[in-house]
């Protein structure tokens, strides 16, 4: 699943980054890598700008950029 399709309040593991660069460059910069944990705080109404928390460090993102975050739920492990 996509960051972007999480609900507020739910957890999760990074999986994969599918950003070009230089974007993707500066997600790793704010700890958005492949097997740290994510933390959906809250999204605007129109989920055009997503606030996290990944490695104890809250960060800001543009709905290209949550839409490029593939992550695994707890929801989805077997």
């Amino acid at each position: 699943m996509k960051l972007s399709q999480m609900r507020i309040g739910q957890s999760a593991v990074i999986r994969k980054v599918r950003a070009q660069e230089p974007i993707k460059g500066r997600l790793f910069a704010m700890g958005i890598a492949k097997g740290n944990r994510i933390k959906l705080l809250d999204h605007t109404l129109k989920k055009e700008t997503f606030e996290v928390d990944v490695e104890s460090t809250r960060v800001a993102l543009r709905k290209e950029e949550a839409d490029a975050i593939e992550v695994e739920s707890d929801d989805e492990k077997d």
